[in-house]
């Protein structure tokens, strides 16, 4: 290609990805897809296993090693297999390795996933498909909020209880198995290790998101910290503040205080298991999130007591003697770092303060509307007959 045709090229896909975004052109279509659903792989070896029984496997084997070749570039190892020997059917375990993340030191974040590809199995019998299906719910659950070995032992107990009643109803006769007077003992075992499993999925998923919530504090005190430390800078840079100054001390006190406040107060509450009070099933992402958050609201709580405390908004401020001006800074700023502290570490006493300054403090309010309505009740009393 020569040198004048380069730049034309390049003028002319920038006029189709702008006829793109605008709608002007049609998008290209998408190239084809080669992914196999665990569906797909559970019939290649089911077709597998029919000519295998006939002694002819050369064609039916090369589509099944194909599909599982594929199947596993896209879900990882496969761990455990259960393959039905009468219907196409089955079940699977996965393992996956995600990418190296900075958060957890560079180390790679395994996934497992159970497949499952069982309504050819259980067609004549509601009871065993009912039954799979909460296993399979329960294994979603536990795919999406648990990791590490906790994952691993309750997908284990998952993929041995659906084995356990495929192998039941995996027979030659199908209706039989929904006939057979061993199902009802069968399954109340199965609804027995059910609850077991889900009790340790719930343990198991409060101690998971007690760690993936420390974690998120941990990366907003961070963010926080370099946000701080810019705009520190750059006050700086601009002559607005001096690192020498006593107010400068104190106002980054206490911002680094109200975040300490607000995560030493969720790790007290982490060792109560009625204290907790977050909903954890919402995902991993939006546990560290909202622990991220954390310190950003305990700093902005110290922040605005702070700046209640310099405009005497609130007055808190104890007696000091004004002859030692080194004593009244120091002791100044102990003062505000103690508030902040506080204030980070109880929302609910930081409202208090702060309703200081609309004249009332929250305790008056409620002893104000209690007063009310006791008024109001022994009145409404009084004018009964």
């Amino acid at each position: 290609m020569s040198e004048a045709a380069a730049p034309a090229e390049h003028h002319s896909r920038l006029i189709r990805a702008w006829h793109v975004l605008t709608g002007r052109d049609e998008v290209a279509p998408p190239a084809r897809d080669d992914s196999v659903s665990f569906a797909e792989l559970v019939w290649a070896h089911h077709k597998r296993q029919e000519a295998l029984e006939h002694q002819d496997e050369a064609a039916t084997d090369d589509v099944y090693r194909r599909r599982l070749l594929r199947f596993k570039a896209e879900h990882g190892k496969v761990l455990e297999t259960y393959w039905c020997r009468y219907v196409a059917s089955g079940v699977a375990l996965t393992e996956v390795r995600g990418p190296r993340r900075p958060r957890y030191f560079f180390r790679r974040d395994t996934v497992l996933r159970f497949h499952t590809a069982t309504d050819w199995r259980t067609e004549h019998s509601n009871q065993i498909e009912s039954a799979l299906h909460r296993w399979e719910v329960l294994a979603i659950r536990v795919g999406e909020i648990l990791r590490g070995p906790s994952e691993r032992i309750a997908l284990y107990r998952v993929f041995g209880a659906t084995t356990r009643l495929l192998a039941f109803a995996d027979r030659r006769d199908a209706p039989s198995a929904a006939k057979d007077p061993e199902l009802p003992a069968l399954l109340r075992e199965d609804e027995a290790e059910l609850k077991a499993v889900r009790a340790f999925y719930i343990q198991a998923g409060e101690n998971s998101a007690r760690i993936v919530y420390f974690h998120g504090m941990i990366e907003g005190a961070l963010a926080l910290a370099v946000v701080v430390g810019a705009t520190f800078l750059i006050a700086w840079g601009a002559h607005w503040i001096h690192p020498d100054a006593a107010r400068t001390k104190t106002l980054f006190i206490t911002i680094a205080m109200g975040a300490a406040g607000a995560i030493l107060s969720v790790m007290t509450r982490m060792k109560r298991r009625d204290g907790w009070g977050l909903e954890w099933e919402v995902g991993r992402k939006s546990v560290r999130f909202l622990g991220s958050i954390r310190p950003w609201i305990g700093a902005m709580f110290a922040f605005a007591l702070y700046l209640a405390l310099k405009g005497q908004l609130v007055d808190l401020l104890p007696a000091i003697d004004q002859k030692d001006s080194g004593q009244v800074q120091e002791k100044a700023l102990y003062f505000y770092a103690t508030v902040a502290f506080f204030a980070g570490f109880s929302e609910r006493w930081a409202q208090v303060l702060l309703g200081n300054v609309g004249g009332k403090s929250g305790d008056a309010d409620d002893e104000g509307a209690a007063d009310s309505g006791d008024k109001t009740s022994r009145g409404h009393r009084s004018s009964r007959p």
